[in-house]
């Protein structure tokens, strides 16, 4: 008789989004998908999470919670990054969440978060050669340096392509002068971040995967569809986004309109951490911290949230 398959499921609640990861271990993914509300712009205005966006977002963790448990997970972990660290609420709105469910919603740090995010970036393996991992939220993005043998060194930039965007843009579509400010900050921010040289870059998020859907289009001859960003590439995406208000992008990419409005922030973080590094490429990742703590899990069990480090290093 084979070996009864384990399903586990992770559920997060950023600043864009509520997302759901649903996984054979070891296996195929069943469900991958998410719901978009903006918590990060509401902290971002009120500095907390007001009552609608709370029942909806309880709603959809809900409802991803019942999908989770019809399917036979074995564990489901629910977990929150921005909105959450910054939310004058965070703690009531944490209880709720666990008087509704039954179930704890674990407040990442911004360490925990990218330490999640390298795991499953690279499927719980440590790195064999100097890497850098980057990834951009909706509200805060961290970069992660890894070398064989030595601890991760993170750092952290206070905005992620919905706070950036929201802090320079205000036309649609965005105009000459924003992109010009988009840029100069994102090179500002990326200038005070730890120092290192790695060989291997990998971008993680919707900034990244959306940018190479975008510039991926058939008949696009001149950016081929392999999955790698330069900076050729992040500044055709930053042009596509010039030409045209979302609303035509959307229809043209079959794209989310707040995936557009937030392209061009988005593209241009990843060209100051190409230029900031003296990397050639990014390679774009679908893996994120949901993977990661499902690994984490897998692996530690509840202590999951204190041996990250040792999962990272393979000690």
């Amino acid at each position: 008789m084979s070996d009864q398959v384990r399903i586990a499921a992770a559920i997060d609640v950023g600043s864009n989004s509520v997302h759901l990861l649903l996984t054979e271990l070891g296996g195929e993914v069943l469900r991958d998908e998410s719901v978009l509300l903006g918590l990060g712009a509401m902290v971002d205005i009120v500095g907390r999470i007001p009552d609608d966006g709370a029942a909806a977002a309880i709603e959809a963790i809900s409802e991803y919670v019942d999908a989770a448990t019809d399917e036979g997970a074995e564990s489901i972990t629910l977990l929150a990054t921005e909105p959450l660290r910054r939310a004058s609420n965070r703690s009531r709105f944490c209880e709720s969440v666990e008087q509704v469910l039954g179930l704890p919603l674990h407040v990442l740090s911004h360490d925990e978060e990218a330490l999640l995010t390298v795991l499953g970036v690279l499927d719980g393996e440590p790195v064999s050669e100097p890497t850098l991992v980057l990834d951009i939220g909706g509200g805060s993005s961290e970069i992660v340096l890894l070398e064989p043998g030595a601890d991760p060194v993170i750092g952290v930039i206070p905005v992620g392509s919905a706070r950036l965007t929201a802090q320079h843009v205000e036309d649609d579509p965005p105009t000459a002068d924003e992109v010009r400010e988009l840029r100069a900050e994102s090179h500002h921010l990326f200038s005070s971040l730890p120092t290192g040289r790695p060989r291997r870059g990998i971008v993680v998020g919707g900034s990244g995967t959306n940018l190479i859907r975008l510039t991926s289009a058939e008949g696009d001859e001149d950016t081929p569809d392999d999955g790698l960003i330069d900076t050729a590439r992040t500044a055709r995406a930053i042009e596509i986004v010039k030409a045209a208000p979302s609303a035509e992008l959307v229809e043209a990419y079959g794209l989310r309109e707040r995936r557009v409005l937030q392209m061009a922030a988005g593209a241009s973080l990843i060209e100051a951490a190409l230029d900031c590094y003296n990397l050639e490429v990014f390679e774009a990742s679908d893996a994120s911290l949901r993977e990661g703590v499902i690994i984490a899990r897998e692996a530690a069990g509840d202590e999951w949230r204190s041996e990250l480090v040792a999962l990272v290093t393979g000690d």
